[in-house]
């Protein structure tokens, strides 16, 4: 599956974004990421890398939009995105654009049905 860029803005009051690209990397999600400042793209941070389990997550929405689009990632706990910045507590909205829509759209159906199976199969045992 190819990569996805995106885009997490409005951070520290609207001074700073991320840009970055998540790709599904078996049965998790490999993130790597980079804040900017958002006015004049002065600072930058060193490259940074996470990775976020399927099984933290509760919830992978997608929202098509008339230019961007929304991949938005709610966790069970806090801690799940402790290393990937945003506003939210327990949910990070990452901004795509719209020629990357249809990997986006790829994305969620596959983990939201690796998510079902997963329940399914907390429900077996």
């Amino acid at each position: 599956m190819r990569a996805l860029p995106f885009l997490i803005d409005d951070l520290n009051g609207g001074f700073m974004k991320v840009e970055g690209i998540l790709s599904v990397d078996g049965d998790k999600f490999s993130i790597e990421f980079q804040k900017k400042d958002s006015l004049f793209e002065a600072y930058k941070s060193e490259l940074m890398h996470c990775e976020i389990s399927f099984s933290d997550l509760d919830l992978v929405e997608f929202k098509k939009g008339l230019f961007t689009s929304k991949l938005i990632l709610q966790a069970k706990k806090a801690a799940v995105f402790s290393d990937l910045p945003g506003d939210d507590l327990i949910s990070r909205t990452l901004k795509v654009k719209k020629k990357h829509r249809d990997i986006a759209a790829s994305i969620a159906s596959r983990v939201n049905l690796e998510l079902s199976e997963m329940k399914l199969r907390e429900l077996d045992e």
